[in-house]
């Protein structure tokens, strides 16, 4: 297609800069050739595009090929987790899945700063995927929580919309800490009901993660809470936001979910009413703080 010629004429990706693409790296859109070359896939699209790609490639996808999912949401129409919907879609071993999350700004990492990750693995595969996946400035970590590490990684990007309400409001640094860690109690919580590990909710993939998307005024969650404070709605703040915003999506599936369920998250439930019942967040900041008194 066009953008697949222009990428192997070009060789660069524009975001907030121009991003060189190394020589090591080849552009191609022959999935099945590609597909049968390599022993891992590693999926990173937007979750709203997972449908489709996994259309596009699933019957090139032979039971030993090893797949990590990158992918930070659900699949909207059937409100999967991703992990969940490609073991539903391909034909691999539940062994040969894997998902990778951490405070990874893609920015960084390509400026050669330091960063650490967690992939998520078999334990059958969790040494060689290490390997391949480190270097002197990126250090991978590997789990068997699966779900866990996804779990944490759905959950940043919701949180991170309420961080960026918080920052334009200038309500400072009490109430930011305040707010992370009562969204990492909720995170918990969450990681919990799926059958994750609470070790998961305070490794990368958890607190790391949560920490890093909060304070990154160049995340687009945290955009969304920034637009969103000062007046915008979701349909007008995505105009001036370029990207996917993965966490609307997420805190729609994700309330619903709980609810359903009779999970209390406060945090989560405030976010939504703001997002989708165009409630006033300071309002919805207000009804936090006045909740009932309790224990930590």
């Amino acid at each position: 297609n066009i953008e697949t010629r222009r990428l192997q004429k070009e060789r660069h990706i524009k975001r907030d800069k121009i991003y060189k693409l190394k020589n090591s790296i080849s552009i191609s859109n022959n999935y099945e050739e590609e597909i049968f070359d390599s022993d891992i896939i590693i999926l990173a699209v937007p979750s709203a595009s997972i449908r489709e790609n996994l259309n596009s490639i699933h019957d090139f996808i032979t039971n030993e090929k090893i797949i990590i999912s990158a992918i930070k949401g659900f699949e909207y129409k059937s409100e999967k987790l991703i992990s969940d919907y490609i073991l539903e879609k391909t034909k691999i071993n539940k062994k040969n899945l894997g998902v990778i999350s951490g405070p990874n700004i893609s920015s960084e990492i390509y400026d050669g700063l330091p960063a650490t990750t967690v992939i998520g693995i078999n334990k059958e595969y969790e040494e060689i995927i290490r390997e391949i996946f480190n270097t002197n400035n990126f250090r991978a970590y590997s789990s068997n929580d699966l779900k866990g590490i996804e779990v944490g990684g759905v959950l940043k990007n919701i949180f991170a919309i309420g961080a960026g309400i918080i920052q334009q409001y200038d309500l400072g640094t009490n109430a930011m800490a305040a707010y992370i860690t009562r969204s990492l109690f909720e995170m918990n919580k969450v990681i919990l009901f799926f059958g994750g590990k609470e070790s998961s909710t305070f490794g990368n993939s958890g607190l790391g993660d949560l920490i890093t998307t909060c304070f990154n005024g160049k995340s687009r969650n945290n955009q969304l809470g920034v637009l969103i404070a000062k007046g915008h709605n979701i349909s007008s703040a995505q105009k001036k936001i370029n990207g996917i915003i993965e966490g609307i999506n997420s805190t729609k599936i994700i309330n619903n979910l709980l609810s359903r369920k009779d999970i209390e998250t406060p945090i989560i439930s405030e976010i939504y009413k703001v997002l989708f019942e165009s409630k006033d967040p300071k309002i919805g900041i207000k009804d936090l703080m006045d909740r009932d008194y309790s224990r930590e």
